[in-house]
């Protein structure tokens, strides 16, 4: 059951709750918010074959979901149940209409409960701020370690209440759809939802060890992938040399970095700001 963590972790909530002290409460709070991150980073977990660490705009939970969405299962979020046929008449062999399909014999593998990440995103802001002194305003200021504790009672049994409606799930599922897929230079398979991939768009290596990055193209119905590189000419014959582009945008200002040419010739590249003239 993939959410068994989950129930565990709302057991020690609830026990937190039934102590209701000020320290219980607060750490309830912390608890609910380590579950909503949890909960929205396994479901990234799960797509991580289909977008690269690298890839990630923002780390927010609610920032995470929006992003599997928008760019590798749009059904991450969603509620659905995931059934499997026991047996195909003809052996499967040829296509079946609607009607054959809905007669089948269907066997449940598991349901995915949804949330909305926007929902989520204010239930994870709003513990935060119960979990920090306040900043004095002035000097006649009374510093509390705790926040209202009625509004608080009153944002953990709304977050409880949408924990214990996730805990049901019993599938979490990588999502559905046509690929495409090119392996890297270093031998990892990226691969994308071909629903959610349009040109123009830049991916990086699933392997957090590589530094390459892929433009995305098209040619009629079909996408394909372009390496993004860095053309370099050698200073004694001139000889293009290509380098992945991160490597050369992560030298950083003013840093000097030498590669060597079959020539014998020994180059040397940085970065650096110069000042234009109009002539």
């Amino acid at each position: 059951m993939v959410m068994i963590w989950l129930k565990a972790n709302l057991k020690l909530i609830r026990k937190l709750l039934i102590e209701d002290s000020s320290a219980s409460l607060t750490y309830a709070a912390l608890e609910c918010r380590l579950a909503i991150e949890q909960i929205c980073y396994d479901r990234l977990r799960i797509h991580h074959n289909y977008i690269s660490h690298a890839d990630l705009k923002r780390w927010q939970p609610r920032e995470i979901v929006n992003q599997l969405i928008q760019e590798v299962d749009q059904y991450a979020a969603s509620t659905f149940k995931l059934s499997v046929a026991i047996d195909l008449p003809d052996g499967g062999e040829r296509d079946l209409s609607v009607e054959e399909f809905a007669s089948l014999d269907y066997q449940e593998i598991g349901t995915q409960i949804g949330f909305d990440p926007k929902r989520i995103g204010k239930l994870w802001n709003a513990l935060s701020s119960f979990l920090h002194v306040r900043l004095p305003r002035d000097d006649s200021y009374q510093l509390s370690r705790y926040g209202d504790l009625d509004r608080l009672r009153v944002k953990l049994a709304e977050t409880v209440e949408e924990l214990e409606r996730l805990s049901k799930g019993t599938l979490v599922s990588s999502g559905i759809g046509a690929e495409v897929s090119i392996e890297c230079t270093c031998g990892a398979m990226i691969k994308r939802r071909a629903e959610l991939l349009k040109p123009g768009d830049v991916v990086s290596c699933i392997d957090p060890t590589c530094v390459e990055r892929w433009d995305v193209g098209d040619e009629g119905d079909d996408l394909f992938f372009s390496r993004r590189m860095i053309t370099v000419e050698c200073k004694g014959c001139s000889s293009e040399h290509q380098f992945p582009e991160k490597v050369m945008l992560d030298l950083g200002l003013n840093k000097v970095a030498h590669f060597d040419c079959d020539c014998g010739e020994r180059n040397f590249v940085r970065w650096a700001l110069q000042q234009a003239a109009n002539p």
